[in-house]
C-alpha cells in the first residue's frame, strides 16, 4: 500500500470510526494570534488631567503672577493733560519643582527568543511590558497623591443620607447625596460646583475625571436620564447615558473616565485586580501648559535622552552573561498649578 493509499485509508477511518485525531495530527501553536491581559490605552487618564510640558532643567522654579493683575480694576476716567489711572504687575512667591526618575527592566537570556516558537513573540512582550508597567506607575501616583481631599480649592463628600448641601452655594466641607442614590441632585451639585470654582479662580471648569464605578452608576441616574425623553415619557436614548450625553447634562466639555486597574495582591499570590481611580470626582480647569496660562496641575517632563519627554527604552547587552535588559526610563514631576481651579468630590456612589 503506497502512501496515497495510506492517506485514503486513514481518512476512511476518521469517517468510519471515529478515529481520534490526536493520531494523525500534531498540535502546533499559533503564531498569528495568542492571550495577553492588557489595557486600552483610553483607560488611563493622567496624560489629559495633567498635560505635560518638557522642562531643561531637572529641578527649578515657575513664575506666578498674582490673581489680583487681571481681576481688579484700577482704570478710571481720564483727562489730557493728566496722569492716567496706573497699576503694577504683582507676582505671588514662584512655584519650585523636581523631576524624579523612574525605570523599570526586564532581562532576557540572549538565547530565548531563538529557542521558543513563532506564538511567543518574545522581544515585543517584553517591549510592551516596559511600556505599560511605566504608564501603570504613572497613573497609580497622579491618582494616589491628586486623586483625593486637601489638595484642591474644594472637598465635598458623598453621603447616603443627612446630606448638608442645599441648592444655591456649595462650600468645602459639606456632603451630598450619592449619586445612585434615587434622591440624588447631580444636576443641581454639578451646577452649584461649577460656579464655586469660577468664584474661586475666575474660570469655569472644563473638565471632569471620574473613576469608572462611580461613571457607572452617574449613567444610569434618573434625573439624568429623564433630560433626554421627550414630553410624552418616550426615551430618545438607551437607558444608559454614555460620556458625551454625560457632559452636555453636566454642562462640562470634558468627561475623563478613569478605567485603568492594578493587581493588589503580593508577588506570588493570586491577582487581585482593583481600580486605581475610586468611587469619586475631580472638577477643574484643564488646558495646554503655556506663559500666562490658568490651569488646574500639569506635568513636567526633563527633556533628557534618557527619560524625557516620553518613555525611553533602551537595549543594554551584557556579554558577560549573555542577557539583554529591556529598560525604560521616565523623568517627570507633577504640580498642582492653581488649586483653586480644581474640587474633589469623594464617594460620590455608595
Amino acid at each position: 500500500m503506497d502512501y496515497k493509499e495510506t492517506i485514503a485509508s486513514l481518512a476512511q477511518q476518521v469517517v468510519n470510526k471515529g478515529l481520534d485525531y490526536s493520531q494523525i495530527h500534531v498540535a502546533r501553536l499559533e503564531s498569528e494570534w495568542s492571550l495577553a491581559y492588557r489595557q486600552e490605552p483610553s483607560n488611563f487618564v493622567a496624560d489629559q488631567w495633567f498635560p505635560m510640558i518638557s522642562v531643561n532643567q531637572i529641578a527649578g522654579l515657575y513664575p506666578k503672577w498674582a490673581m489680583e493683575n487681571h481681576f481688579t480694576n484700577k482704570a478710571g476716567e481720564w483727562r489730557p493733560g493728566s496722569i492716567p489711572p496706573q497699576g503694577e504687575l504683582k507676582v505671588d512667591t514662584p512655584g519650585s519643582y523636581v523631576c524624579r526618575r523612574y525605570a523599570f527592566e526586564m532581562p532576557l537570556m540572549a538565547d530565548i527568543p531563538y529557542v521558543a516558537d513563532q506564538g511567543y513573540p518574545i522581544e515585543q512582550a517584553t517591549t510592551n511590558m516596559v511600556t505599560d508597567v511605566l504608564q501603570l506607575n504613572k497613573e497609580l501616583i497622579i491618582a494616589n497623591n491628586y486623586f483625593k481631599e486637601s489638595v484642591w480649592g474644594i472637598d465635598v463628600t458623598g453621603v447616603s443620607s443627612g446630606e448638608t448641601w442645599s441648592p444655591g452655594d456649595i462650600t468645602t466641607g459639606e456632603t451630598i447625596r450619592q449619586f445612585n442614590d434615587a434622591d440624588s441632585d447631580p444636576l443641581g451639585v454639578f451646577k452649584d460646583s461649577r460656579m464655586a470654582v469660577k468664584k474661586a479662580c475666575g474660570l469655569l471648569p472644563n473638565t471632569m475625571v471620574i473613576g469608572e464605578q462611580a461613571y457607572e452608576e452617574l449613567r444610569i441616574n434618573n434625573q439624568l436620564i429623564s433630560l433626554y425623553r421627550n414630553p410624552q415619557g418616550a426615551e430618545k436614548v438607551p437607558t444608559k447615558l454614555n460620556e458625551q450625553m454625560i457632559a452636555q447634562a453636566l454642562d462640562i466639555d470634558n468627561v475623563l473616565v478613569a478605567k485603568a486597574m492594578y493587581n493588589t495582591a503580593a508577588p506570588g499570590d493570586t491577582v487581585a485586580l482593583d481600580w486605581i481611580f475610586g468611587k469619586h470626582i475631580w472638577l477643574g480647569y484643564v488646558t495646554s501648559p503655556g506663559p500666562l496660562t490658568t490651569l488646574a496641575g500639569m506635568n513636567l517632563s526633563f527633556n533628557e535622552p534618557l527619560g524625557g519627554f516620553d518613555t525611553a527604552l533602551t537595549q543594554v547587552p551584557d556579554l558577560h552573561t549573555h542577557t539583554t535588559y529591556y529598560q525604560g526610563f521616565q523623568c517627570w514631576c507633577p504640580v498642582v498649578m492653581a488649586k483653586t481651579a480644581g474640587m474633589f468630590m469623594k464617594n460620590v456612589v455608595a
